[in-house]
């Protein structure tokens, strides 16, 4: 299976968010993310709603400790991915 080499390539992307502030984990964010809009997901709120709906899937691969992040961090982080 590839999930384990892709978690692997995720967990190097940089994180340059305020460590005291990080709540959710950058590469549980992005594996979300992908597995999300792989399946058909459209929009942060989709996101989310996979993520929920899916996390002990997404929980065999990453940590999801704080549990799914909000279609407003989905936002906010992949914001700073990208910039």
């Amino acid at each position: 299976m590839l999930t384990p080499s892709l978690m692997h390539h995720l967990s190097i992307v940089p994180d340059f968010r305020q460590a005291w502030k990080v709540q959710h984990q950058l590469s549980d964010i992005l594996f979300l993310t992908v597995c999300a809009v792989i399946c058909g997901a459209e929009g942060w709120d989709e996101i989310e709603d996979f993520g929920h709906a899916k996390l002990d899937f997404l929980r065999q691969y990453g940590d999801f400790e704080a549990g799914v992040p909000s279609h407003d961090t989905l936002a906010r982080v992949m914001a700073l991915v990208n910039a």
